[in-house]
């Protein structure tokens, strides 16, 4: 329990537990079998979002506030993080430079670009949904995104040699990521079990190439790079589940 509660406060707004509590790095690490969990929640609070609008909005509407609605249940730590990865990978020239942009709070044109096609090509993605699949997805979508960032820490080591919040996670055990895997079919089976278990095996395949990339080009990775994947992954979910349903 105490792992999930860290897991609930390190990725959400939620505070409970122990106020001012200092939470040790392997804490964290551990914390990351939980994240498949906080995605339920929020995936959760969004398929609720989404009922509740729906009733008195528009279909488009109830749908893009679904948006808004999950940033605001993490502050949009995960966004932000999609945004400096844009921004770095854009504009660095060589590992430190790409660093040191990545380290700088504000957000750059690119950024900003790439922060508005993915809010784009989320909300066409979620309008699109078949409309039996539409709340199951909604639903899942976000453990998806938590999870990604579990086989990432996995794959990769820290790439600051001075320790960032994401020193936590990188390099994090095999073990932790049998777990989170483990949860996060256990939430998905129910609704779609051999789609999900694909989109999965798809998604470990695309962050382990993708955990090569990062290796090679910033020698490991970052918080900012972790927020990035979630970010992705989200979207390649809900990719996948509406290019199922075109193929069926």
């Amino acid at each position: 329990m105490k792992g999930f509660i860290t897991a609930l406060r390190f990725l959400t707004v939620f505070r409970i537990g122990k106020p001012g509590r200092e939470v040790e790095p392997k804490e964290l690490a551990r914390s990351m079998a939980w994240f498949p969990v906080i995605g339920a929640l929020q995936g959760l609070i969004l398929a609720l979002a989404y009922l509740v609008l729906g009733s008195f909005l528009p279909e488009s509407v109830a749908l893009a506030s679904l948006i808004p609605v999950l940033l605001l249940t993490n502050g949009a730590l995960h966004l932000d993080g999609f945004a400096d990865t844009i921004d770095g990978l854009a504009g660095g020239r060589d590992r430190d430079d790409i660093l040191g942009i990545m380290r700088d709070s504000s957000v750059g044109a690119v950024g900003a670009a790439g922060v508005a096609i993915l809010i784009l090509l989320k909300f066409l993605s979620l309008h699109e949904l078949p409309p039996g699949e539409k709340a199951w997805a909604i639903f899942l979508f976000p453990v998806f995104g938590r999870w990604a960032m579990v086989p990432l820490a996995a794959f990769a080591g820290y790439a600051r040699p001075s320790g960032g919040l994401g020193a936590a996670f990188a390099g994090n055990t095999k073990w932790v990521l049998l777990k989170a895997t483990l949860l996060a079919l256990v939430i998905a089976a129910p609704f779609a079990a051999p789609f999900s278990i694909l989109m999965l095996a798809l998604l470990g395949v695309i962050i382990y190439m993708s955990s090569l990339y990062f290796k090679r080009k910033l020698g490991g990775v970052t918080g900012d790079v972790f927020g990035f994947h979630s970010e992705f992954a989200e979207l390649l979910f809900l990719f996948g589940v509406n290019a199922a349903a075109v193929l069926r």
